[in-house]
């Protein structure tokens, strides 16, 4: 943690007591937090309408989609090396800058090449920008409290979670696609100010003297709750990328209001599981989450009223909003501080290649079964298959020292 933090949080010196969670700084985390998903999430029903719409099939989309995930990965896998010899807070705002200039773009971006381009475009500056602001925000966080912190922090993403995707259907509503990508853009520029508030914060494995950064895709170190991070991905990319397309097959016009309800889940589960977490153990929080999901896919796939559809929106926002911060927990909790940077971007990159293989899976399951409610029938099985394996590694007995503290308390 940079001096200017510690004088920040106490003067100078040493802390005479633990740290609070609630600074400024861990606000304007959350804030910034917000923006970089906002302009991501008022994409994830409406491009893969708009691309529809110029006549792109599933597989198509999927393709499209998918691309996100490979630049995305890349530029996690660099941002330790960047982050050594590049400040952090210049490496975030030029991922933001990028961000901005594919929102506007995909406004011509409508074909397979094109979109394909931008998407990558896209997925670069946000793999970038997301990466070092969670592993940033890792360093202001109290260690007693990383649960309940990380949990906190993700108050910016379920906030932009619940009113992006709504707020993108509703803005093509009633304006069109144009101004719809506008804001995007825009949300984005609102992310590099926001940046200017924070003090000087360096990364801890970009101090000096420290060991150059390795170039790490997925690392060893946290290699299970990276595989966690990954089910987490291509379940959630279900219901994220393929939600608007399912509701507009069953004749329900509620994908909006689907993201909106499950804000209600979300807030609940931010809330409590990181507590719960930090004083009990993951498996308080992770196994009846994990259960919830298979329930939730399941009774999804079987869904044609409104009233089930908002139902599982809660359910699901209750299992997603508990789980993906207990995960990060387990690996922040697992390695130094130093290490974080490339725990966040092993994590991030799981929960990408989930999110990009959901997409080009499911858009095939999709075109050849004839109906999207089969997409949720295999996530459902990706949602057991997730359950056995947290059961199998992190609740079977073990001895000798893990790797990740797989033990739970």
């Amino acid at each position: 943690m940079s001096e200017e933090l510690n004088d920040f949080y106490n003067g100078g010196g040493r802390f005479a007591r633990p740290p609070q969670l609630w600074t400024f700084v861990f606000i304007i985390f959350v804030l910034l937090n917000f923006f970089v998903f906002m302009g991501f999430d008022i994409l994830l029903p409406t491009l893969s309408l708009y691309l529809e719409a110029h006549g792109n099939s599933e597989a198509e989309i999927g393709r499209i989609f998918g691309t996100f995930t490979l630049s995305a990965v890349l530029m996690r896998t660099l941002a330790s090396r960047l982050a050594s010899k590049v400040e952090a807070f210049w490496l975030v705002r030029i991922g933001l800058i990028g961000c901005a200039v594919a929102g506007i773009y995909y406004a011509w971006a409508v074909t397979v090449p094109t979109g394909m381009a931008n998407r990558f475009l896209h997925g670069a500056g946000f793999g970038l920008a997301s990466t070092l602001i969670t592993a940033l925000a890792s360093q202001v966080i109290p260690p007693t409290r990383i649960a309940e912190g990380l949990g906190f922090l993700g108050l910016g993403t379920t906030i932009a979670l619940a009113l992006g995707p709504f707020f993108g259907i509703w803005l093509v509503d009633e304006f069109g696609y144009l101004p719809m990508f506008g804001m995007v853009s825009g949300v984005y520029v609102l992310g590099v100010g926001v940046t200017f508030m924070l003090p000087k914060i360096k990364l801890a494995s970009a101090a000096p003297g420290a060991p150059k950064p390795r170039l790490v895709l997925l690392s060893r170190k946290v290699w299970a709750p990276s595989a966690l991070m990954f089910m987490i991905g291509l379940i959630m990319g279900s219901i994220t990328i393929y939600m608007a397309l399912f509701c507009k097959e069953i004749g329900l016009p509620y994908a909006g209001h689907f993201f909106v309800v499950s804000t209600v889940g979300l807030f609940i589960s931010r809330f409590t599981a990181g507590r719960i977490h930090d004083r009990l153990g993951h498996k308080y929080v992770l196994l009846p989450s994990l259960l919830m999901l298979i329930i939730v896919m399941l009774l999804l796939s079987q869904t044609e009223s409104r009233n089930m559809l908002l139902l599982v929106s809660v359910v699901y926002g209750l299992a997603t909003g508990a789980a993906f911060p207990s995960i990060q927990a387990i690996a922040m909790s697992s390695v130094p501080l130093s290490g974080r940077t490339e725990a966040t971007a092993s994590l991030f990159n799981s929960m990408d290649l989930g999110i990009g293989s959901g997409a080009l899976f499911f858009g095939y399951v999709a075109n050849l079964s004839g109906s999207y409610a089969s997409i949720y029938l295999w996530s459902a099985g990706a949602s057991f298959v997730m359950l056995l394996f947290y059961l199998l590694y992190y609740q079977r007995p073990r001895s000798g020292k893990g790797t990740e503290g797989a033990v739970d308390k």
